[in-house]
C-alpha cells in the first residue's frame, strides 16, 4: 500500500534537490575556508585579467592621442598610477568576492540543513510505517 503523504514528501524533496542541488553541492565537497579561498583566487585572477585589459586599453588610447608629448617621466607616472590603481582595485575586488562566497556558503549550508531535516522526516515516516505494518503480537513484545 502506498503512503500518499510519504510520496508527496519524496516528490517535494526531489524538486528541492533539482532546484537547489547546484547551489549546495560545492558545500558538501569543500570546507568553508577552502570554498572562500577558491573563490578568492578566482576573483584575483579574473580581476587581474579584467584590470589588465582595461589598463592596456587606456594606455593605448592615451598613447595614440598624445604620442608626440610622451617622455620618460610621463611613462613612469602612468606605470605608477596603474600599479596604485591595480592594488586598490584588486584589494576591493578580492574582498568583495570572498564576502560574496561566504554568503553563498552560508546559504548552501542552510540548504543542506533543510535537506537533512527532510531526510529525517522521511526516515521517521518509514519507521512509523514499519511499526504499523508489524503483526500485532510483535508490536506488543517490543513495547
Amino acid at each position: 500500500m502506498i503512503n500518499e503523504e510519504r510520496v508527496k514528501h519524496m516528490t517535494s524533496m526531489a524538486i528541492f534537490e533539482k532546484e537547489y542541488g547546484p547551489d549546495y553541492q560545492p558545500m558538501l565537497r569543500y570546507s568553508k575556508k577552502e570554498y572562500i579561498a577558491l573563490h578568492g583566487w578566482g576573483g584575483f585572477l579574473a580581476g587581474t585579467l579584467f584590470f589588465g585589459l582595461i589598463y592596456v586599453g587606456i594606455v593605448l588610447y592615451i598613447a595614440g592621442n598624445v604620442l608626440e608629448n610622451i617622455n620618460t617621466m610621463y611613462i613612469l607616472l602612468m606605470i605608477l598610477a596603474g600599479l596604485l590603481a591595480y592594488a586598490l582595485y584588486i584589494i576591493i575586488h578580492v574582498h568583495n568576492t570572498r564576502r560574496r562566497a561566504a554568503r553563498q556558503y552560508r546559504r548552501g549550508r542552510r540548504l543542506i540543513k533543510e535537506l537533512g531535516a527532510k531526510y529525517s522526516k522521511l526516515n521517521m515516516m518509514y519507521e512509523d510505517e514499519a511499526r504499523q505494518t508489524r503483526p500485532l503480537l510483535a508490536r506488543n513484545t517490543e513495547e
